[in-house]
C-alpha cells in the first residue's frame, strides 16, 4: 500500500537539535540566522526571514507592504484557505478570482474584468503544486495597472518560473513559503518570507518580533512599531537545515515521479495528468490528474488501496469566503481533479502499478 505522502528524514535531524539543545538557546538565534543566509544564497534573493507558518509568512508580506483596511486583494478561488485568510488577518478585503483550468492558476482573465470593475490594490499569484502561475498576459496585466504582486510559494519550493528562469517566491514584491510536513522540506511547521526590498525586510523583522527591528534583551528594549511574536525557533532551524542538506536530491526525486507518471499514464478514459515543464524548471510538488469521473475513479482506487487527496473546494464555497459568484473553471477543477501519490518513498515500480490502476478504470 502506497501513502500519499510521507515526511522524509535525512537522519541527522536528532543530532542537529540535540547541538542546539546543548547550546542552551533554543529560541530564534544563530541557527536561524545561518539558515536564512543559505536560503537566500539558494534562492537569489536578498532576504529571507522566518516566521511560524506560511500563513503568517503571507501576512507579514502584506502587512509590511500596507496592505489593511480599505485593500482589495485579489485571491485565485481555487487555494487552500490560508491565501485568503492571511488577507483578512490584515483586515483587508478578500476579492476572488477564477482559475485557468489547465493549469489551476490565477485566471489572467478574470483578473483583468476584476480590474474593470474594482480598484484592485494587491493580487497573491498561488503557484498550485509547483506549477508557475506567471504567463505574459497576467505580468502586462499586473504592471499595467500597478498592482502590487504577492506570491504565495508554499508549495514551489525550489521551483523555477519557465519565464524568468527565476525560483518562484523570488519575483513578486514577497514570496512566502511553508515548511508543514507535506512540503518539500519540512520543519514541522514553519514559514519564511524571501524579499528583495530593503523597506520590506525591515518592516517584517519588526512586526514578527513585537515591534524590534532587532533583537533585544526582552527588557529596556525599544518598541517603535506595533508587533506581535511570529518567531521561529533554532530548534525547527536544525531540522530545516538537516532537510535542506537533502533538497537537491528531493527536487531532483519530485521530476523523476512526475516523468515517471508521464511515461506510464498516457490520457485515456480515465483522465488525463495536468502539465509541467521540468525542462524549463519546474517542479511538481504533487502531480494533479484530472477526470471527469472522478468520484468513481477514486472508488477504483480505494479497491486497490491506492492513496491520494482531492483538491480544495472552491474558496467561494466556504462559508467564510461564499459568493455567489459562477466561478466555472473553479468548480469544474474542485470536482474533478485530484492529487496523485508523490512522496520520496515511491519508486518508479509503484507509479506503473498506480498508473496501470488508473488505466483499467472503466466508465460504467
Amino acid at each position: 500500500m502506497n501513502s500519499w505522502w510521507d515526511v522524509k528524514l535525512e537522519g541527522t535531524e536528532l543530532a542537529s537539535i540535540s547541538q542546539v539543545l546543548e547550546s542552551g538557546f533554543l529560541n530564534e538565534g544563530p541557527i536561524t540566522e545561518k539558515l536564512e543566509t543559505r536560503f537566500s544564497v539558494f534562492l537569489g534573493t536578498s532576504t529571507t526571514i522566518f516566521c511560524t507558518s506560511g500563513t503568517i509568512a503571507l501576512y507579514l508580506a502584506l502587512k509590511a507592504a500596507g496592505i489593511g483596511p480599505g485593500n482589495i486583494v485579489a485571491v485565485p478561488n481555487l487555494t487552500f484557505i490560508a491565501t485568503a485568510n492571511a488577507v483578512k488577518l490584515c483586515g483587508a478585503e478578500v476579492h476572488l478570482v477564477d482559475i485557468e483550468p489547465e493549469t489551476l492558476n490565477i485566471s489572467s482573465e478574470s483578473l483583468r474584468a476584476s480590474i474593470a470593475q474594482l480598484s484592485i490594490d494587491a493580487v497573491i499569484v498561488v503557484h498550485v503544486s509547483g506549477r508557475s502561475a506567471f504567463t505574459s498576459e497576467l505580468v502586462k496585466t499586473i504592471n499595467e495597472h500597478d498592482i502590487l504582486l504577492f506570491e504565495d510559494a508554499a508549495e514551489g519550493f525550489g521551483s523555477k518560473d519557465p519565464i524568468t528562469g527565476k525560483y518562484l517566491g523570488t519575483i513578486g514584491l514577497a514570496g512566502a513559503f511553508s515548511y508543514s510536513p507535506n512540503k518539500v522540506i519540512t520543519s514541522g511547521q514553519g514559514g519564511a518570507v524571501v524579499t528583495n526590498n530593503p523597506e520590506i525586510a525591515h518592516k517584517i523583522r519588526e512586526l514578527k518580533d513585537q515591534g524590534r527591528a532587532n533583537r533585544g534583551t526582552g527588557g529596556a528594549d525599544n518598541h517603535p512599531e506595533t508587533g506581535f511574536n511570529f518567531k521561529f525557533t533554532d530548534i525547527q532551524a536544525a531540522i530545516l537545515s538537516s532537510q535542506f542538506d537533502g533538497v537537491e536530491k528531493r527536487l531532483k526525486h519530485l521530476r523523476e515521479t512526475y516523468l515517471a507518471y508521464v511515461k506510464y499514464l498516457p490520457d485515456s478514459e480515465a483522465g488525463s495528468l495536468l502539465k509541467f515543464d521540468i525542462a524549463k524548471g519546474e517542479v511538481p510538488l504533487w502531480p494533479e490528474f484530472r477526470s471527469k469521473h472522478r468520484d468513481s475513479l477514486l472508488k477504483h482506487l480505494d479497491s486497490h488501496s491506492i492513496r491520494y487527496r482531492k483538491i480544495w473546494f472552491p474558496l467561494s464555497s466556504q462559508p467564510s469566503l461564499y459568493s455567489p459568484n459562477l466561478f466555472l473553471n473553479s468548480y469544474t477543477a474542485s470536482t474533478s481533479t485530484f492529487w496523485l501519490s508523490s512522496n520520496f518513498n515511491l519508486n518508479e515500480v509503484e507509479v506503473k502499478r498506480i498508473s496501470t490502476a488508473i488505466l483499467e478504470f472503466r466508465v460504467l
